[in-house]
């Protein structure tokens, strides 16, 4: 199987290493810069797609999966939306997709957040939102939607940025996180089940309170921990059952066994 991912980032580089090692072949892309990742099965391009004038589509033109793992870089809400749609057109008719999305499409209120309340293609709020809406509509039961919470991993750990803010946080607020050996499995468990035409939330099975939680890991990561008040609760809370139901078992269920480095 021949598997193409658009963003070696943060989440998109150790997704192509963890493929390359389970046998697949993988072609990755970045907009600039150059990857060292020696593997014969391995073919890393600098591609853009804003480019008018594509590269061959020798590419991309026998991929069986395409992984759209790269983030909205601008503020216009249909430009990410637009990037996508290049990527889509390079991509035979066979191929299935996976857009790695976001929680964030969700509304910022207290509740219970579903795939089922909430379809691919159904929210609009925002750059994420309109691609979603976008690309389902082109696909149809060729794509997968994972929306991903709150990434958490190596030199990525939200408390950093909070601790430098100088702004105040809510302590009672829940946090909807997933680690990033978690990200990666279950795209891996998407592409292994052939699990297509889905919109599925990944994230981490409990949600323990913001104040508890960043305060403990500024404590492991040896810096103070960010400014939080007790005044209001909220309990919105993104749910994972379809992503268990589909066969997916979490490495850190709980974001408080996190590994940090």
């Amino acid at each position: 199987m021949k598997i193409g991912i658009i963003g070696l980032g943060w989440l998109g580089l150790p997704l192509a290493k963890s493929l390359l090692n389970k046998g697949f072949h993988v072609i990755g892309t970045t907009r600039s810069r150059t990857v060292e990742l020696s593997h014969e099965h391995f073919s890393h391009i600098l591609f853009d797609p804003l480019v008018k004038k594509y590269q061959s589509t020798v590419y991309f033109g026998d991929l069986d999966v395409l992984v759209l793992a790269f983030t909205p870089s601008r503020t216009d809400e249909k430009a990410y939306a637009k990037d996508c749609v290049r990527m889509l057109d390079l991509i035979p008719p066979s191929c299935k997709v996976i857009h790695i999305s976001s929680t964030s499409v969700y509304p910022e209120r207290n509740g219970i957040f579903s795939e089922h309340d909430y379809p691919a293609g159904s929210v609009k709020t925002n750059a994420i939102g309109y691609a979603e809406l976008t690309i389902s509509s082109m696909l149809r039961d060729r794509l997968t939607v994972i929306r991903m919470s709150g990434l958490v991993g190596p030199k990525r750990y939200p408390v950093t940025a909070m601790a430098k803010s100088g702004k105040t946080y809510q302590a009672m607020d829940r946090v909807n996180l997933i680690h990033l050996e978690d990200a990666i499995g279950l795209t891996e468990h998407v592409i292994q089940q052939k699990l297509w035409n889905k919109t599925i939330n990944g994230c981490a099975t409990e949600h323990p309170f913001k104040g508890a939680f960043y305060t403990g890991m500024a404590s492991r990561l040896g810096i103070d921990p960010p400014l939080f008040e007790d005044r209001t609760r909220s309990e919105r809370i993104i749910s994972n059952q379809l992503s268990i139901d589909l066969g997916y078992k979490y490495i850190y269920p709980n974001p408080e066994d996190f590994p940090v480095a």
